[in-house]
């Protein structure tokens, strides 16, 4: 034994010239479970990281440790004085879990102290346990999905009010614009014909004076409904602003985009809208795309045969 400015300097010494201190840290700290019996396998003691390893508040002193093992200790109480032996313990402590202790007991004049390297579930407890959590994650999983087609769902809706006009469940003019921008460039890079109408009301003023702003909204709508039905499926059709409407009518030349404006001419013409005792008509100005064109000069020479229409007596289509 080699000692130096007279401290220990090998394990057995300094464990003799310690005991007080491991024996605390053993008892409070250690990560060790211990578990004191008497001869007849009473718990008299136990240390905080059995508690802690296995659930528990209170020290079960005064207890039999048989009541919680699935196999009793008697094999264990031969070994003598001074005798350490292995054991593996299977027990319960925390309502049904099933933990299983892998150590040692050792006999100490008549006393017999457990202490387990390991503590930790059985595997019969780790395979239900695994399943209780696959089944938490399968119903998480569920929730998630469910959560994730609502939000989904919510950003359509989203989707669709920024993208459509409220009160006639048109394309509203934010849309036409992004939509009008792709139908121009398809016209420009393969050829293809885009014809585009103009429609106003006519006496639009007249009829909100007259019978109110409710019944012109009911006009509005029913104007909405007769361009809808009149229309293609691959046509764009929109509220551009007030009682004025756009039409996008893509792969369309100059007699198409004249037959589909006479359409809606005599279909508003002709349809009755409950709301007024009056007929409704609509002025037209139509266009067909140009390579020169851009955007703005397209919709303005739309615009500009839409006036025509309306000058030269209303409820008629003007081309430009």
């Amino acid at each position: 034994m080699v000692k130096g400015r007279g401290a220990s300097t090998d394990l057995e010494s300094l464990l003799r010239e310690t005991p007080e201190e491991i024996t605390q840290y053993l008892l409070s700290s250690g990560r060790m479970a211990m578990i004191l019996l008497d001869r007849k396998g009473v718990i008299l003691d136990c240390n905080a990281f059995f508690l802690e390893s296995v659930g528990l508040t209170d020290k079960p002193v005064g207890q039999s440790i048989n009541t919680f093992l699935r196999e009793g200790l008697q094999a264990g109480w031969d070994c003598v004085h001074g005798d350490c032996r292995p054991v593996k313990l299977t027990f319960t402590l925390n309502g049904p879990l099933e933990y299983s202790l892998s150590g040692h007991i050792l006999n100490i004049h008549g006393h017999y102290l457990l202490f387990a390297h390991t503590v930790r579930l059985t595997d019969h407890e780790m395979v239900a346990t695994l399943s209780r959590l696959t089944d938490e994650l399968t119903d998480l999983t569920r929730q998630l999905n469910k959560k994730n087609r609502e939000l989904e769902a919510a950003n359509k809706t989203i989707t669709r009010l920024m993208n459509t006009d409220p009160l006639t469940g048109l394309t509203n003019r934010r849309q036409l614009k992004e939509k009008m921008d792709v139908e121009l460039s398809k016209a420009k890079r393969h050829g293809h014909p885009l014809s585009a109408l103009m429609t106003d009301i006519d006496h639009f003023k007249s009829i909100n004076d007259t019978y109110g702003h409710a019944a012109g909204d009911a006009v509005l709508v029913g104007v909405a409904s007769i361009l809808r039905q009149t229309c293609r499926k691959e046509d764009i059709v929109a509220r551009y602003g007030g009682e004025e409407f756009v039409i996008l009518l893509p792969d369309s030349p100059v007699a198409a985009a004249l037959d589909c404006a006479e359409r809606i001419r005599k279909a508003i013409e002709g349809s009755e809208f409950p709301e007024i005792d009056r007929k409704v008509t609509v002025s037209l100005g139509a266009t067909v795309f140009m390579p020169t064109d851009t955007e703005d000069s397209f919709i303005e020479r739309a615009d500009a045969a839409l006036y025509e229409a309306k000058e030269s007596g209303r409820n008629r289509v003007v081309l430009k």
